[in-house]
């Protein structure tokens, strides 16, 4: 907490005070509902609680009244020591709620290796809730550093490291940008990403497939039985449905062998993608970090 900022201030208020800043942080957007909602208090409750926080950092978000709700600032600095994993965890929970109802905020979440820089991630966010373009300068393996546009709709956690899935403009396609290879993030506040570079347009993202998995055909009896209980098998096998573009991460996470006649070997082999040669023909471009000979 800055001391100076805050001086004096009750805990529960203090509390409030941190949910605005989150909210201008994460989402762009900040309105009396929102503290009402979350806290349970009165409209000239919230009001004061706006008050304080603008007194104290005035040039963080300002009243829109146009959209009726104060808006973030390019100037926007966190006042408060807000914590890595409470954030993370809270955007990877759809924003709990400390989000109207009627918002959708897209997350989809495994268990993350490395935290994203907070800053780059709150951009991302704000651009997702509020439509937005953001123009990025990114290390790609492929291509080294480059600066381009690119519109997001949801963030991911791939296991190993989060994602922002998006439209990228320079390459006219939907991908995934690693949060930790941006180097820079700009918020585009002077226009929407159009319709085609929203997520219903995202077929790999809209879409599902069924994976159907299975003990390794290589183990013995006893490690079959053991991997079928431990995964709760039924009939040698499950189903987990997927999005398209978590497919290859998911079989990747789990070490699942995704080669058409089980060709993979060692011991943290433990599962084999049964219809691997159905989600192969089904040219879905996650497939290629699967498992595989290649």
């Amino acid at each position: 907490m800055n001391s100076v900022e805050f001086e004096g201030v009750s805990g529960q208020q203090l509390e409030r005070l941190a949910h605005i800043e989150f909210l201008a942080y994460f989402t762009g957007k900040v309105t009396r509902k929102d503290i009402m909602a979350r806290f349970d208090v009165g409209s000239a409750a919230a009001t004061r609680d706006l008050g304080t926080y603008i007194e104290a950092a005035p040039e963080n978000i300002v009243y829109d009244p146009r959209r009726k709700h104060y808006v973030t600032t390019n100037n926007f600095k966190c006042l408060l020591p807000l914590s890595a994993d409470k954030c993370l965890s809270t955007l990877t929970s759809g924003f709990g709620d400390v989000m109207d109802s009627k918002e959708e905020f897209r997350c989809a979440h495994l268990i993350a290796l490395e935290k994203p820089d907070l800053d780059i991630t709150a951009t991302f966010s704000r651009a997702i809730s509020s439509n937005r373009p953001v123009e990025i300068t990114y290390v790609s393996t492929s291509n080294g550093e480059s600066t381009r546009t690119v519109c997001p709709h949801s963030l991911m956690n791939n296991g190993l490291r989060w994602h922002a899935r998006a439209y990228d403009r320079k390459r006219s396609k939907f991908s995934d940008f690693v949060l930790n290879r941006v180097v820079t993030a700009k918020l585009i506040h002077t226009e929407h990403a159009k319709p085609s570079e929203t997520v219903n347009e995202d077929v790999d993202w809209t879409e599902n497939v069924d994976l159907v998995i299975e003990a390794h055909p290589r183990l013995d009896s006893h490690h079959r039985l053991a991997v079928e209980k431990e995964f709760g098998m039924s009939n040698g096998c499950f189903t987990k449905r997927a999005r398209r573009a978590e497919v290859g991460y998911l079989l990747s996470t789990w070490n699942v062998d995704a080669t058409t006649s089980a060709d993979l070997k060692g011991k943290h082999i433990l599962l084999h993608l049964r219809n691997a040669e159905e989600i192969k023909n089904m040219n879905i471009e996650s497939f290629r970090l699967a498992p595989s000979l290649d």
